[in-house]
């Protein structure tokens, strides 16, 4: 049996590479698709399995097993929403590209990227690029947002990929790990990558002039290696990302500026919502970014 890591997922075929960086062609058995696990793809880009040459065919292999993930990144399906689609697994750093124009990243999706992260222990880090074409307001703005996440432990970095603004800080970010890229499309992610990686040459999208949001270049999920230790997996843009599998009296518990907060609520099971003696919503305006916490009532609603 060959050892080996998933670098491309395509959904029914994947490249897998061993520890020799020999690429084969693999697919699954059909066992994978029919357990009950509420998963629309079984096998994630960063997954490490085990397979072995496919009997009825000398140019491909068959994966025999999914070997356990040190954790992974998920999110409520498209397609099945009872179901999740893990984005990717084996992460040491998710990071999300955004951008407060052409197309804007919504707070909402940044805070459930960021819940996710914290749900799944993986550290992660916010991108603002593009600030080649924003104006003072739009500056200030994303600057504010920046204090406020970094205030609670979140690494933000504002940067101009197109321009080279900022690429040598990404680089130092991502040394010796294996970082998951996330963004909606027409962030500039590609773009992004390209800079980053010499082996890369992913197609840059351009934004619809009507919807003001980008099209979709990446189709499947890959694996691209910066040298030897360090690797990027990138993913299709997508418009939302909605959370999975965490409950509302769960929710709490992700947001770092709540923990020292959520003991001192008169009652142990607050929800920070409209509860009298809530020690979160006396903190409104002080260590509680009031457009975090709206978003946060806004997610809690939601779920």
């Amino acid at each position: 049996m060959i050892k080996g890591t998933v670098v491309k997922s395509t959904g029914y075929w994947y490249k897998v590479q061993n520890s020799e960086g020999i690429i084969f062609n693999c697919r699954l058995r059909g066992k994978f698709k029919i357990q009950n696990i509420k998963l629309t793809n079984p096998i994630a880009s960063g997954d490490k399995v085990q397979f072995k040459r496919d009997d009825l065919d000398s140019e491909s292999y068959i994966i025999e097993k999914i070997l356990k993930r040190e954790n992974y990144i998920i999110r409520k399906s498209n397609k099945k929403k009872s179901s999740g689609h893990i984005i990717a697994s084996n992460v040491d750093l998710a990071l999300l590209v955004c951008s407060v124009r052409k197309p804007i990243t919504k707070y909402n999706f940044i805070e459930n990227f960021l819940i996710t992260s914290n749900a799944y222990d993986i550290p992660s880090c916010l991108v603002f690029n593009k600030k080649d074409l924003i104006n003072k307001d739009e500056e200030k703005e994303l600057m504010t947002a920046a204090k406020q996440y970094n205030k609670i432990g979140y690494k933000t970095l504002i940067i101009s990929a197109k321009y080279n603004n900022g690429i040598n800080e990404v680089k130092k970010l991502l040394d010796n790990k294996t970082c998951l890229f996330m963004g909606n499309s027409g962030v500039g992610k590609s773009t992004l990558i390209n800079k980053l990686c010499k082996n890369s040459n992913q197609k840059t999208s351009v934004i619809s002039k009507r919807s003001k949001k980008g099209k979709h270049t990446t189709t499947f999920s890959e694996i691209f290696y910066i040298d030897d230790k360090t690797s990027i997996i990138d993913t299709p843009g997508i418009k939302e990302f909605e959370l999975f599998d965490i409950k509302k009296e769960e929710l709490k518990d992700y947001y770092p500026e709540f923990i020292s907060l959520n003991k001192s609520c008169k009652y142990y099971n607050c929800l920070h919502i409209n509860e009298p003696d809530c020690e979160v919503i006396n903190n409104i305006g002080k260590t509680i970014w009031i457009k975090r916490y709206n978003n946060y009532l806004s997610i809690i609603e939601n779920l």
